[in-house]
């Protein structure tokens, strides 16, 4: 009757090593995993602290005049349609006052 003890001590100890490894396992895995978080937050905060600096300091005019060449030119461009847009409609009433005259 030794003989199922001390399979049961081998099946146990064997079953605590196994665990054992896996928790050696898994902790090995979640240092990794923070390891690699914490690289790519240093690493997005350099950008981060580069965006807020130019989103406060360029509208400012600190970094260029606050505005994107290509802003200044469509505004220009919406400009004159809306310039454009407003004579037709004026042309337009124009004619249709006239054509209301002569009935």
């Amino acid at each position: 009757m030794a003989e199922p003890k001390s399979h049961s001590k081998v099946g146990l100890y064997a079953g605590l090593a196994i665990q054992a490894a896996g928790i050696v396992w898994w902790a090995s895995n979640l240092s990794s995993e923070v390891q690699h978080n914490d690289f790519q937050i240093q690493m997005m905060n350099r950008e981060v602290s580069k965006n807020s600096n130019f989103v406060e300091l360029w509208p400012a005019g600190k970094w260029g005049s606050g505005e994107l060449p290509s802003d200044t030119r469509q505004d220009l461009h919406i400009s004159e349609l809306q310039k454009r847009v407003e004579k037709l409609m004026d042309e337009l009433y124009t004619i249709k006052r006239e054509r209301s005259g002569d009935d």
